[in-house]
């Protein structure tokens, strides 16, 4: 089926717009990537000049973009859903983005919604695929060995790569969660209770326990470490306000705020001292989550404190844990029973 007909800066101005709304920078680049793959497939080209977010409602081609989309037939929707690739949580997000935004523009046009009905793509049952997706998650041992090369790397950075490595497994909390950590998100004073304060998916800020070795890594980082990578910040950036290098946690060789894929390569370059990389051990930042999630479920811990320390939003993400140690005790349950050896 040929792509229907739609004026192309109308429609990047709609995408603009919708993708305006959205409260939080990740969300936001998702959603410019999903509806960018829509345009592809209506045979609009990406333009690097994003069209102004506001005043869509009064922008003539945005309006007949609008118009032209509700009436494209159901039966194209339903093919351009249909041939989507990659992994079912990725189609379905992407059909979810769809649905979104051709929500937002309906009622901002007064006009009908042409996916109204589009069902989210067959195989993409949202929560068998948490119970079935890949878990990585490390053994103790193997994040001990991690910390432990953490510990003895040299200077400053060596410092704050200990002091992310144990606040990433020990808080459990996402790469963007610690980039994005702030001083005054801190509470480390009272050794009863420290905990941070991080800004999740949504927006939604939640307290998070720090253990002791974690807060003890981080206090001696804040102390020592931190201070002299600040004062490698001689040069401002112009978008400072945007940044807040002053206000963060981690911060780079340069003394500025570390990136998501800044967090990324540290804990690949500790992962690489501890000698996990050679021995052909994934290890990334997501994977010490896991394995946070894992080793809690492990030790008996109540899978709703398990949900609240980690921040899901539903029960089901972290009953995937729960399988990873089911899956664990199978195996030793196989190696140790008498009569559930293999030959």
């Amino acid at each position: 089926m040929s792509p229907p007909v739609v004026d192309p800066d109308g429609f990047r101005a709609l995408a603009e717009g919708f993708v305006a709304t959205r409260g939080s920078a990740n969300t936001r680049a998702a959603y410019r990537r999903d509806l960018r793959l829509l345009g592809a497939s209506l045979g609009i080209a990406p333009d690097p000049a994003h069209a102004p977010p506001f005043g869509v409602e009064d922008d003539p081609s945005a309006r007949r973009a609008a118009a032209q989309l509700a009436a494209i037939p159901e039966a194209w929707w339903q093919d351009w859903r249909d041939a989507l690739e990659g992994r079912p949580s990725s189609r379905a997000r992407r059909v979810a983005a769809v649905r979104a935004f051709c929500r937002w523009w309906s009622r901002a046009m007064d006009l009908p919604n042409p996916v109204q009905d589009l069902r989210p793509p067959a195989g993409s049952s949202r929560g068998q695929e948490r119970l079935s997706r890949e878990v990585v998650a490390l053994s103790a041992s193997q994040v001990r060995r991690m910390c432990d090369a953490a510990g003895a790397l040299p200077g400053p950075t060596g410092v704050r790569a200990h002091a992310l490595v144990e606040v990433l497994y020990g808080c459990g909390i996402r790469a963007t969660e610690a980039a994005g950590l702030d001083i005054f998100a801190l509470h480390l004073d009272d050794p009863e209770d420290p905990h941070v304060v991080v800004q999740g998916k949504g927006g939604r800020h939640r307290a998070v326990a720090v253990p002791a070795v974690a807060r003890d890594a981080l206090v001696r980082y804040l102390a020592t470490a931190r201070p002299e990578l600040r004062a490698r910040d001689v040069r401002p950036r112009p978008d400072q306000a945007r940044h807040r290098d002053a206000d963060a946690v981690f911060l780079g060789a340069r003394g500025r705020r570390m990136g998501r894929s800044d967090v990324w390569r540290e804990v690949q370059r500790v992962a690489d001292a501890a000698g996990l990389v050679s021995e052909g051990v994934r290890v990334f930042p997501h994977a010490l989550r896991h394995s946070c999630g894992t080793h809690l479920v492990q030790a008996g811990v109540d899978i709703r404190y398990v949900q609240a320390h980690l921040g899901h939003a539903s029960p089901v993400t972290t009953e995937v844990y729960t399988h990873v140690t089911a899956r664990h005790l199978r195996d030793d349950f196989d190696r140790a029973h008498p009569r559930a050896r293999r030959a």
